[in-house]
């Protein structure tokens, strides 16, 4: 599933009522692993995306259905309270993009500087352990990398920083040929 790469006026002003709300009960920390493991939930079950995506579900079986993985995961009440207020405004396909904005105000709330890295498939520790060490180095700050994914790209990285992109993709490669090839 390919994590959004824009983050709506809707998904942010969710992620700073959460995140408020966190800071005021003290629970910043749970919430946070909360939304993480929902992540990677989204990123690694391709059913699961397309349920939160789906306008077809009810609200009804929306909240059924997330809240038993809810329960799965021992989640904190506020994230519980999040996910039925995405669900009671029919919202919940914003998930994804409100946890990317969370994961932003997170980073600004740590003086990290955030990058979203799209990849054609998700990167490794490793991967991001070598990317965050040369950003760190060209920007002279701390980043937190957003992996997203869009296999359209076909090879290599998209990164992001605020309003700057790089586009160092085959696609982009393959393009810039394509023009090269139609000037002989």
């Amino acid at each position: 599933m390919a994590v959004a790469t824009r983050i709506s006026t809707a998904a942010l002003r969710y992620a700073r009522a959460l995140a408020e709300l966190a800071e005021e009960a003290g629970a910043v920390d749970a919430v946070e692993q909360d939304l993480e493991t929902l992540a990677a939930a989204l990123a690694e079950a391709a059913d699961f995306s397309r349920f939160i995506a789906s306008p077809l579900f009810g609200g009804e079986v929306q909240r059924r259905v997330m809240d038993a993985l809810l329960d799965a995961l021992g989640a904190h009440d506020l994230t519980r309270r999040f996910i039925h207020t995405l669900i009671a405004n029919r919202r919940l396909a914003l998930l994804p993009e409100a946890i990317a904005a969370w994961r932003r105000l997170r980073a600004e709330r740590r003086g990290e500087l955030s990058v979203e890295a799209v990849t054609a498939a998700p990167m490794t520790a490793a991967q991001r352990k070598k990317l965050a060490a040369a950003l760190k180095t060209a920007l002279k700050r701390e980043v937190d990398i957003v992996n997203s994914v869009n296999p359209d790209i076909i090879g290599g990285l998209v990164l992001r920083v605020g309003s700057r992109m790089v586009d160092a993709s085959v696609r982009q490669r393959l393009n810039a040929l394509k023009g090269v090839l139609k000037g002989v």
